[in-house]
Parts: structure tokens; C-alpha cells; sequence
């Protein structure tokens, strides 16, 4: 049981905080409510290249990097479709710092054209490494496009086109900042050696006068009507082996069965003795790898299945193996109970040891929020106690079959 404390400054920054004695350090983590998905379809990327403009300086921070080594501490940065997440990791003596530091950028970032200059070159050469010079870069951009004809998660979080960031403009910039980066669109969670007090009022000294105009993010998006036809795409790769990939549209976080189909997930993909490692891998030596997840988002749900073809096996017969193992799995039925107990207590460990980590904790409580509910990650243990494997079954017979699958054949580049 988390005991944490909420409260809303003025300016509508939502702030969580729980207090952990035994820690000589403080996490501040923020999560602006802006992802990949709030972006203009000829103007994507912009989501992650703020993930790299909020370390560029701020107006009474010039070098942010430099004030966090200086004071003892850490942070980082990740972005994805739905939200953008910043965490500082301080000794809790200079707790404050972290709270100058992060009120600072929210107030008044600097973006001019040095500032804009510099990262979009750091980001275009990131999307050069990442999409164009690695094994299966370009994977997302794939299956978002496969699986999605209007929505805007049919773009990954690095972005459309190149073209997109490289074109940038200041104007464009300031106004996504405008929009997106300000108290109301934010939540941050403080966790570690400070008591709420001591929270409120740095809160209230940090943030509590940054106002800026707007509404919070409404995250209204276009919905996809489901999908019930197979659909294909075939392309090169830089792999050096042909792979197949098979993707199913599944139910978002605050859905129930999202956990029933992480729990499947495991099941089927998760371990050196699961099924398709077992009978595709190893026994019928297919693939040289098999593998499988859940991506569980608040507005998106994907099951991806793949695996890395040996020589001489067809992409036809790949993706037969993997159907065929996933049916097999769903049709065994109670034989499966001791398995799927062995992943249900996986999983409740692994809950109980995030719980554990501050970082993490901090992260969770951000994501939690965000999704509408922060008291469901007292509830998380229940939920998963209560799962049957007949419930986790059912989801994955509803959400997969071969007549509703997206189906990826990468070759091997010439």
C-alpha cells in the first residue's frame, strides 16, 4: 500500500508526494501530458525533440546538466506516444535545487535558433542511427502504418519523416512548447526523504507563480474502427535474417483484460521454457528467436509476435508456426494452470519490487494519475489476484486470430 498525498496548486499542477525515511535521496519526476499523438500529421517528432530541448538551458539555467552534477545529482528523459516523462534524482539536503531546476524550464525554456539548431541536429542523427543504420529500425514505423490508417498512432514516437524535424521552424517550436508545457498540463510526484510539507511549500515557492494561458491537453483523438481482415506489408531489412512479424489490435491500460493479455504475453513468449521457445526454437528449430509482448497504452493496445527466421525456412512456414503455437496454447485450456501461476506470481513480484525503487515508483505514480486513476496502483495486487486463467485466455482468444492479424516478412538487404 502506497500511503501518498495529492494536492492541486492554483495554477492546476498536479502534485503527488510520498515520503520514504530510509532513503537519503529525493525523486522528482515530471510527466507532461503530450506524446506522439498530439502532434500535426506534417509535423511530427516535435513531442521527442523536446525531450532534448529541455536540457538546452532555461533563463536562469543555462546549463542544465552542469547544475545537476554540481548538486550531487541525476536525471533523464523519455518520450512516447501518449506522454513525455522527466525524472531528477537529488541528495535529499538539496532537494530544492531539483524543484529550481524543473520550475525553471516550465516557466521559460530557451528556445531560440542555436538552441533549436543544435538538438535538431542531435535528433536527426538519432532517427539516422535508429530508423536507417539498425537491424529492424524502421519496425514501427511498419507496423503503426499497417495497423492504423488515421489515427495518430499511426506514427512512432521518433517521428513520420525526417524531413518533419529537419524542416522545424522557431515559430512551430515555441507554439508546441505554449501549448503542451505548462502547470496544467503536468503532473509531478516527489518521492523520497521529505515530509508533505516540506513538499508543499517548495511546490508552492517553485511553481506555484508559473501561469500560462490554455487548457490542460483534452486528449481527444480519432478512434480506428477494429480491424477484421489480414493485413500484409513485405520490405527489406538490414537484418542478416529474413524475420516475420504478427501484430493484434488489443484494449488499452484502464481495461481489464490488458493485464490478462500481458499475463498471456508471458506465458507464451516470456521465459527459455515457454512455447515458442520451446517447440519453435529449440525443437523444430524455425527460428533462431521467438518472442512476444504486449503493448499496453492508454489509448492503444498491440500484441506483437515474432520471430527471426533460420536459412532455408520460408516466411509462409514462419508465420504458420506461429499461429499454429499461439492455437495450441489457447486450446490447452486447464493444462495450462501451472504455468500461468508461475507467471501470476512473476508478475506480483515484479510489482512488489518496483515498489521498492524510487524512480520507478515515482514514474508509476505519474503514469497512474495521468490515466485517470491514481488509486488503482493501490490496487494493482487485487486486480492480478483475481485474474482466472480462464479470463486471461479469453482475452487472447478475442483479441487473436489469423483473420484479424497484421502480418510483417522482412528479407535480408541484397
Amino acid at each position: 500500500m502506497h500511503l501518498y498525498s495529492k494536492f492541486t496548486l492554483k495554477n492546476g499542477l498536479r502534485v503527488i508526494h510520498l515520503e520514504d525515511k530510509t532513503r537519503t535521496t529525493v525523486v522528482l519526476n515530471t510527466l507532461y501530458n503530450v506524446g506522439a499523438r498530439d502532434e500535426n500529421e506534417n509535423k511530427t517528432g516535435f513531442a521527442h525533440l523536446f525531450e532534448h530541448l529541455m536540457f538546452a538551458g532555461s533563463e536562469n539555467v543555462p546549463v542544465f546538466d552542469k547544475e545537476v552534477e554540481e548538486a550531487g545529482g541525476q536525471n533523464n528523459a523519455f518520450t512516447n506516444n501518449e506522454f513525455t516523462n522527466y525524472y531528477l534524482v537529488m541528495p535529499s539536503e538539496n532537494v530544492e535545487t531539483a524543484f529550481w531546476l524543473e520550475s525553471d524550464r516550465m516557466r521559460a525554456l530557451t528556445i531560440d535558433e542555436k538552441s533549436l539548431s543544435v538538438q535538431q541536429g542531435v535528433v536527426v542523427e538519432e532517427f539516422k542511427q535508429r530508423c536507417f543504420n539498425a537491424p529492424f529500425g524502421l519496425l514501427w514505423h511498419h507496423v503503426r502504418s499497417l495497423v492504423y490508417e488515421n489515427s495518430p498512432y499511426r506514427w512512432p514516437t521518433i517521428g513520420l519523416d525526417i524531413k518533419h524535424i529537419e524542416d522545424a521552424v522557431l515559430y512551430d517550436v515555441k507554439s508546441f512548447y505554449d501549448e503542451f508545457y505548462k502547470p496544467q498540463n503536468a503532473i509531478i510526484s516527489i518521492v523520497g526523504n521529505i515530509d508533505v510539507e516540506e513538499t508543499k511549500r517548495l511546490a508552492q515557492k517553485w511553481f506555484g507563480d508559473i501561469n500560462k494561458p490554455g487548457n490542460a491537453n483534452q486528449n481527444s483523438y480519432l478512434e480506428e474502427v477494429p480491424i477484421n481482415n489480414r493485413r500484409f506489408f513485405e520490405t527489406e531489412d538490414l537484418s542478416p535474417n529474413p524475420a516475420v512479424f504478427l501484430v493484434w489490435k488489443g484494449p488499452s491500460f484502464n481495461n481489464p483484460e490488458s493485464i490478462s493479455l500481458e499475463l498471456f504475453s508471458e506465458m507464451l513468449g516470456g521465459s527459455d521454457v515457454s512455447p515458442l521457445q520451446l517447440k519453435l526454437v529449440k525443437e523444430k528449430q524455425l527460428f533462431n528467436a521467438a518472442e512476444c509482448f504486449y503493448m499496453r497504452g492508454l489509448g492503444e493496445g498491440l500484441f506483437v509476435v515474432y520471430g527471426i527466421l533460420n536459412e532455408g525456412i520460408s516466411h509462409a512456414d514462419g508465420e504458420s508456426a506461429l499461429l499454429t503455437t499461439l492455437e495450441e496454447e489457447l486450446q490447452r485450456g486447464s493444462a495450462l494452470q501451472r504455468t500461468y501461476e508461475g507467471v501470476k506470481n512473476r508478475y506480483a513480484t515484479q510489482l512488489l519490487f518496483e515498489a521498492t525503487q524510487p524512480m520507478q515508483l515515482a514514474q508509476r505514480l505519474c503514469y497512474f494519475e495521468n490515466a485517470g486513476n491514481l488509486e488503482a496502483i493501490n490496487q494493482e495486487n487485487e486486480v492480478i489476484e483475481k485474474i482466472e486463467l480462464t479470463d486471461v485466455l479469453s482475452a487472447a482468444q478475442k483479441t487473436m486470430n489469423k483473420d484479424n492479424v497484421s502480418v510483417i516478412y522482412y528479407h535480408p538487404k541484397s
